[in-house]
């Protein structure tokens, strides 16, 4: 019985997604660590002064409470949030997903590698595998990114003299005497552990988009049509995801579309005060009432999408009929 990898093929696969991969792991590995650089320039009371100038219309497009925001736990979670982080990790996912079967086909190569005696199951799964594994090893590299960045940054906390009322644990912050500011290591108020919990949330989007792609190539034989549909549907999405944001009345459409599914702000913000809330389906309020899906119900709905477009992509390819090279 042969092994299911393949040496060949995987070599294969792997030298045409080389240069891509080099490109995409330096830019999301400079681009977190140059993030959380930026959030130790600014201290925690600097930017409450700016957050607070902000209109309250503002605060809609936020997925977590301002007053978590301006911690630096909450600034630098929004690594995980910024489109150009997105956009690299998805061109990864996009690309390599699309070449699974119309890039082979497109550059005619498909009837080569099928002459090996090797089946279509193993070059559709194989080329997923390694596509998926190394996001993984691009979402972990994000997480190192941000961790070297929390422990090689240092902060300036900006406190007041406090007066503290007699009899009383109360105190009274006295402004008109200017602040107190101490340098401190962000290690100090941020731990890299913290993030793990919006990594997973990033593994689960990237799976997702990859998954997708690789359906989509399955059906296709032309990858620039793959390329077109599968942008053209990430950015519809993106633009639902906003118009969910944006109004109370169209906010049925937070779930109605992949990017609602993938918050890893608010899955770290649930985790400082509660670790065990990364394993919830549903977001509570304290009176018992339904917020939103839980962490784990958006990782699994991302999953779970994700390996039944695979497997469904996988079925595809093994029964269709395959053009002959132009």
């Amino acid at each position: 019985m042969q092994p299911f990898i393949n040496r060949a093929l995987a070599k294969k696969y792997f030298t045409e997604s080389f240069l891509l991969l080099i490109a995409c792991a330096a830019a999301l590995f400079a681009f977190s660590w140059f993030r959380v650089w930026i959030v130790g320039e600014l201290d925690t009371a600097r930017f409450k002064q700016i957050v607070d100038m902000l209109p309250e219309d503002w605060r809609k497009f936020s997925s977590v409470d301002f007053d978590w925001l301006v911690s630096y736990l909450g600034r630098t979670s929004l690594t995980l949030d910024e489109p150009m982080l997105l956009m690299v990790i998805s061109i990864w996912a996009i690309v390599r997903g699309s070449d699974v079967v119309s890039g082979e086909l497109g550059r005619g190569t498909m009837e080569m590698v099928l002459a090996q005696p090797v089946s279509r199951a193993r070059i559709y799964f194989q080329h997923m595998l390694l596509t998926l594994g190394i996001a993984l090893g691009l979402c972990l590299l994000v997480w190192a990114g941000m961790s070297i960045g929390i422990w090689t940054t240092s902060v300036e906390e900006s406190t007041y003299p406090e007066f503290r009322v007699p009899l009383t644990n109360y105190k009274i912050p006295i402004t008109f005497f200017g602040p107190q500011t101490e340098t401190v290591t962000m290690m100090s108020v941020v731990s890299p552990l913290q993030f793990f919990p919006g990594i997973v949330n990033l593994f689960s989007f990237v799976f997702f988009v990859s998954c997708l792609a690789a359906f989509c190539s399955a059906w296709d034989r032309y990858r620039w049509r793959t390329l077109g549909i599968l942008v053209g549907f990430y950015f519809l999405n993106a633009m639902i995801q906003l118009l969910a944001m944006s109004s109370k009345t169209f906010g049925w459409l937070r779930y109605a579309n992949f990017f609602g599914y993938y918050e890893p702000a608010p899955t770290i913000q649930l985790a400082e005060f509660d670790p065990a809330a990364v394993f919830h389906f549903v977001v509570v309020d304290e009176s018992g009432s339904w917020v939103a899906a839980g962490p784990l119900t958006q990782n699994l709905v991302l999953l779970g999408l994700g390996l039944i477009l695979l497997l469904w992509g996988g079925r595809v390819f093994n029964r269709r009929d395959l053009p002959a090279p132009l």
